[in-house]
């Protein structure tokens, strides 16, 4: 652990203990000299990189909050320590102290009831932060909640407005429009509060900010003028949170490049650092720099939340660890009551009840231990299946998205013309990309589904070569020329018509076709229907490049993938085989090696529903 951890740890803990005799907010001091020479120097502590000299403000300010009783003031020295991290994007540390802070508030909820909101808001500025834009999202809502009807709400209402608008600046603008109104709309039914010029203040650049990202820049200067001139009424020194970085796109438009760059130096956000540089270098048609400024921002929040999901899992095995102390302790508990209670009964029933009584709860014991061990074997084996599912979907979602975010940057971009072949292939491109994301993620959707859809709940009859005809036809797209897809029907003209679940039927064949079309390069994919009594069969057949010996065992489990530079999560069998199963049929492996595979999937004609 590191200096700057002890110290963050020491912080958490000090204020914890500090927090002991707090009670209810009372006005005692809230305005004498003292009360504003500490949480002034608590503020002025942020502008520099020391976090000793930050988190021994915090303590004095906090243990000077305790002493009078003060909840906004001995909350506000929280969301100090959270902010000083998040600036610089010290994500571990803030979410380590937005944690606390949440226990804290638990703990006293019946004292301060007003400040609960306090929790899901800073959480949503550290979900934020990392780039858990759903997360933080749905934070903040549970915060704008828990402020209505408190004494926060009149100044702090309009800020979370803000806040939510903020989050999807960069995802989403429209939401960032209506959210904007909100709190202009909030401002304005407030206007004698304190912070309503910074409100306006703040709403307004936001909105200037939004105009340049839509090169709307006539309407960015409206914007920021008024902006100006609201700050221009704000008394707050605590205020500007957004008209500065308003201001740097005003100095960009007004051709000062450099000056621009050296204002985005100045700012003590690392994150919006980021940010802000990739719209000046987009805006100054250097994508390939904007580029890597956004990859290196999302490394570095990869590498945070990574962090952050590893000492998660860490902390689920030692609580497993204590819990086993616990059970070993019970267990020897037990076995002192047991003793005590076979010498009594020793007195009145005599050795052989004795003995009796000894096999029978040693035979509990063993089977309650293996029953442990059972279930410390699943929870390992979901946390690793978790962290396993993490990384290859993190993987496999953002190569397309990367591909698809480049291209429509190109595609947008003002002053290139495309010749119509070049612009197909970027469109296919797109396309290709937009249809493999889609495809994970049914996948991924059917397969959390799996264990608790009622499949016979859609059992119908249907038809067999109309499922296969579907299959085929959505399957993805191969080289007509080196690849022939055929459709086999050896049915001999008998009904083709069975009773089954057809949707799944569909997603199964889709499913098999789909990695015969991943791995077939030259040759054919066949599928064909065959039919005896009792069952359908349906036979797809390739000439790709086989399965591994290696490999042959494990293809019908989650996440095992036959080569690791293709794409796919490796659930498509295994959805297929856990699905034939309910329906009542098989999925059969018959033939694999350098000349193609063969998959066989049986389905019975009649299925039972019962």
């Amino acid at each position: 652990m590191t200096l700057n951890h002890c110290v963050k740890h020491i912080f958490c803990v000090t204020a914890l203990l500090v927090s002991m005799p707090a009670a209810a907010q009372t006005e005692l001091c809230s305005d004498t000299a003292k009360h504003h020479r500490l949480r002034d120097a608590m503020w002025a502590a942020t502008s520099n990189n020391d976090p000793h000299k930050l988190y021994a403000a915090c303590w004095d300010y906090q243990a000077h909050c305790i002493e009078c009783k003060d909840n906004t003031g001995y909350y506000d020295s929280w969301v100090c320590g959270i902010m000083y991290n998040l600036d610089r994007m010290n994500i571990h540390d803030a979410y380590h102290i937005a944690n606390t802070m949440k226990d804290d508030l638990h703990r006293r909820v019946n004292e301060a009831k007003d400040e609960q909101y306090l929790a899901p808001k800073m959480m949503g500025h550290v979900y934020n932060a990392c780039g858990n834009i759903p997360g933080a999202l749905s934070e903040l809502e549970k915060a704008i909640e828990l402020i209505k009807g408190t004494k926060y709400e009149a100044d702090g209402l309009s800020f979370l407005y803000l806040g939510m608008a903020h989050i999807q600046l960069n995802n989403n603008i429209d939401e960032t429009l209506k959210w904007l109104e909100k709190d202009l709309e909030e401002l304005a039914r407030n206007k004698g509060q304190k912070d309503y010029w910074r409100g306006m203040a703040d709403a307004y650049a936001m909105k200037a900010i939004v105009m340049f990202k839509q090169r709307k820049y006539a309407e960015f200067r409206k914007c920021i003028n008024l902006a100006e001139k609201a700050d221009s009424m704000n008394a707050n020194p605590n205020g500007d949170l957004f008209l500065p970085y308003a201001r740097i796109y005003r100095t960009l438009l007004n051709g000062d490049t450099k000056g621009a760059l050296a204002q985005v130096e100045k700012l003590t956000n690392l994150k919006e650092r980021y940010l802000v540089s990739c719209d000046i270098y987009t805006y100054l048609g250097n994508n390939d720099k904007a580029f890597l400024l956004q990859r290196e921002l999302m490394h570095t929040r990869d590498s945070i939340t990574g962090v952050i999901i590893a000492e998660n899992i860490q902390n689920q095995e030692e609580e497993m660890m204590l819990l086993n102390q616990k059970q070993k302790a019970a267990r020897m508990m037990n076995i002192v009551l047991v003793i005590a209670m076979v010498m009594a009964v020793m007195l009145i029933v005599g050795l052989a009840m004795t003995i009796y009584g000894k096999r029978r709860f040693q035979d509990m014991l063993l089977r309650k231990n293996k029953e442990l061990k059972s279930a410390y074997k699943q929870v390992a084996a979901a946390d690793e299946m978790k962290t396993e599912f993490i990384r290859s979907v993190s993987h496999e979602l953002r190569t397309p998205l990367n591909i698809i975010n480049g291209f429509t940057q190109v595609l947008t971009e003002e002053g290139l013309v495309f010749e119509p072949s070049e612009r197909k292939k970027i469109a296919d491109t797109i396309s290709k990309n937009t249809r493999h994301i889609t495809s994970l993620v049914n996948k991924m959707l059917a397969l959390a589904n799996e264990h608790t859809k009622d499949l016979m709940k859609d059992v119908e009859e249907t038809d067999a070569v109309e499922v296969c005809r579907k299959a085929i036809a959505s399957m993805p797209e191969v080289d007509p020329v080196r690849v022939k897809v055929e459709l086999d029907d050896q049915t001999e003209s008998h009904s083709t018509k069975l009773t089954t679940n057809s949707d799944s039927l569909l997603q199964m064949l889709g499913n098999i076709l789909e990695n015969s079309a991943k791995f077939t390069e030259e040759g054919h994919i066949r599928l064909t229907l065959k039919k005896d009594k009792t069952y359908f069969h349906f036979t797809i057949a390739d000439t790709g490049c086989g399965i591994p010996s290696d490999k042959i065992g494990t293809i019908f489990n989650r996440f095992t993938k036959v080569d690791e530079f293709k794409e796919g999560l490796g659930l498509g069998l295994a959805y297929c085989h856990e699905t034939v199963t309910k329906l009542g049929g098989t999925l059969v492996l018959d033939q694999t090696s350098a000349a193609g595979t063969t998959f066989t999937l049986s389905l019975p004609i009649k299925l039972k529903t019962t």
